[in-house]
């Protein structure tokens, strides 16, 4: 029979052991952190959207909030800091929402109306890296609006967290369609759109020239 300290060695021994193979087992991953800014809406002066921004808060906050992957800062808090934030914009907005909410990522857009048609266009900010990714999505008409919205934070999960919903699943097998549709065509013909992370400019960020 062992004796009481050899023991104790023994199980000392076999747990610095199981450390030094696997020093972080013990330890998850701290999850993502994304604040969403409500989205600016440019329509006719006659024509008041204002509704759609708590809707399209409130979506993107369900969709891309990732139970201990990715924390979405909740759409009340959001719109407690807006009054302050509103002071500020282009970049200054982004890094001061990272900052009061302490998160990596700021997703940030606007919605156009015309003509009973809408664009989407949303921006995702890794404010650590200093770069952005863009994303966009055409509504022909209001009734489809949450469709494409849903589109692109499946699209950002995927891009951005690197998950795969049942939304992105379909929007590769349509694009795949579109692609052997187009397999015919000459590659000069089809519109060339910039994808991944874009690198920020030295003054401001690159995107808002683009949403002004």
């Amino acid at each position: 029979m062992k004796k009481p300290n050899t023991l104790i060695k023994l199980i000392v021994a076999v747990l610095i052991l199981g450390g030094l193979i696997s020093p972080y087992t013990g330890f998850a991953a701290s999850p993502e952190t994304l604040a969403v800014l409500s989205f600016d809406i440019n329509a006719e002066k006659n024509k008041n959207l204002d509704y759609l921004k708590q809707g399209i808060s409130t979506m993107l906050y369900s969709r891309l909030t990732n139970p201990e992957k990715v924390v979405v800062i909740p759409p009340g808090k959001m719109t407690a800091l807006e009054p302050e934030l509103k002071q500020l914009s282009g970049s200054e907005r982004v890094h001061e929402a990272a900052r009061k909410t302490g998160s990596r990522y700021v997703l940030y857009g606007t919605i156009t109306s015309l003509a009973g048609a809408f664009s989407i266009d949303a921006k995702v900010f890794d404010t650590a890296e200093k770069q952005y990714m863009a994303f966009f999505e055409q509504s022909k008409n209001s009734d489809d609006l949450i469709k494409k919205v849903d589109r692109i934070a499946a699209a950002i999960n995927q891009k951005v967290f690197n998950r795969t919903t049942v939304t992105w699943e379909e929007m590769e097998q349509e694009k795949q369609k579109k692609l052997n549709e187009l397999k015919n065509r000459n590659p000069e013909n089809l519109m060339q759109v910039p994808t991944g992370w874009q690198r920020e400019e030295k003054v401001g960020w690159k995107v808002w020239k683009y949403l002004f």
